[in-house]
């Protein structure tokens, strides 16, 4: 494309709102968007240079700028340009914007931001008089550019030429919101899946698992798979709460009761994973809780995850606390490592139960309802974004054939 030469200067009078005129030399830059007005009258001379002004993200820039002096945009702080107005023997740097030219006599439409510059990057305020002056002017310039017949085209030629970053930040959000898009149905069709399956299993009970088993022996031992120990367990209650199993354990140095189940906090339909509760009953009223190497213990373990729960693995465990509220000094390694070693043996046993099945399916049917009420809360959630985000997407897909349009 080749460049147009901007128009013949066209020599205009403006009247000016108080009285008096303005003499202007008016010169369009087609290709550019812009107009710069050389004007002059009594106490006023200088540049003042309109080119269309992006309100939001339009398109087609919706108002109009006024920069003070040659040069391209933006004006930048602190840095004179050649030929600033210089009203009343006041040099003024700055901008004047009017988001609304429809508004045009209105002076109420038109934000002036003007200084006088100082040295090392000082600035003062306009005087009064000074700045009643240019806002004249820009006001009179505006309304000439406001009833230009080219007014049009000028601002068809700054949306041109910001069409190809128009149409690459397009594109960008456009692939985003269409990501976010799939991703969001994705999680509603999941948790759609979820509703269904909860209920069906508050629907449908599960057999009962199997009853508690008698005395038996656990071998423990450390992360490496070294032996440490072993302890009587007896399962003293199953399915109380619904899919857990209560170990009572007595060995050397050892003794008391934890309470195993699937993990609690689970968005699955069936919860998968290991709780371990140290104690039984209620945080209010935790009774017979694992006194280990003579230190009563308290605290719990969470396994979220789906891999399996070994007699040396994971390793580490979060550390046990003191029950005693008086206490100070923290459990001794010795201690959390043999505790830590007898609750992944306890898991193990658990999760390689034959009736494990049968024990995430009661966990689930009891907390059915809640975890029901809770997905068809995150089903209308992810609808109303579904829906934000089709209207997205619809709304990029069309500013992207717009914005494609204009580089035709």
């Amino acid at each position: 494309m080749h460049a147009q030469p901007p128009a013949e200067p066209e020599e205009i009078t403006l009247p000016l709102p108080r009285g008096g005129v303005l003499d202007v030399t008016a010169t369009a830059a087609p290709q550019a968007g812009t107009v710069r007005y050389a004007v002059h009258t009594r106490h006023l001379r200088g540049v003042l240079l309109v080119h269309p002004h992006t309100v939001a993200d339009e398109l087609i820039p919706a108002g109009v700028r006024v920069s003070f002096g040659d040069g391209e945009s933006p004006v930048r702080p602190y840095r004179p340009r050649p030929d600033e107005p210089v009203v009343h023997r006041v040099r003024v740097h700055g901008t004047a914007t009017c988001l609304a030219p429809d508004r045009l006599p209105d002076p109420r439409s038109v934000l002036v931001e003007a200084v006088v510059l100082g040295e090392h990057h000082a600035t003062r305020r306009v005087p009064d008089r000074t700045a009643d002056l240019l806002e004249e002017a820009v006001l009179a310039v505006l309304q000439h550019w406001q009833a230009r017949d080219d007014r049009n085209d000028l601002m068809l030629a700054v949306a041109r030429r910001a069409a190809p970053t128009a149409v690459r930040v397009t594109r960008a959000a456009l692939a985003t919101a269409e990501a976010d898009l799939r991703a969001v149905r994705e999680r509603l069709r999941l948790s759609q899946d979820h509703l269904m399956r909860l209920e069906e299993l508050a629907a449908t009970p599960p057999p009962p698992p199997n009853p508690p088993a008698g005395v038996t022996r656990l071998a423990y031992t450390d992360e490496h798979g070294q032996a440490l120990g072993t302890a009587l367990v007896r399962e003293s209650a199953v399915n109380q709460p619904p899919g857990t199993v209560t170990y009572r354990i007595d060995g050397s140095r050892l003794t008391g009761s934890v309470v195993v189940g699937p993990y609690p906090y689970s968005t699955e339909p069936v919860p998968p994973g290991v709780s371990v509760q140290y104690g039984t009953g209620g945080a209010a009223d935790r009774s017979d809780e694992p006194v280990v190497n003579g230190i009563r213990l308290r605290g719990g373990w969470d396994h979220a995850s789906t891999t399996p729960v070994t007699p040396s693995s994971p390793p580490t465990l979060p550390r046990p606390s003191r029950a005693d509220p008086t206490a100070t000094k923290p459990v001794p390694a010795a201690t959390n490592h043999r505790w830590w070693a007898v609750v992944r043996a306890l898991g193990a046993r658990y999760t390689q139960r034959p009736d494990i099945a049968l024990l995430r399916l009661a966990a689930a049917r009891a907390r059915a309802a809640d975890r029901s009420h809770a997905e068809r809360q995150a089903i209308a959630k992810l609808r109303n974004e579904q829906d934000n985000l089709a209207h997205t997407v619809a709304a990029l897909r069309e500013r992207l054939d717009d914005a494609a349009a204009l580089l035709r």
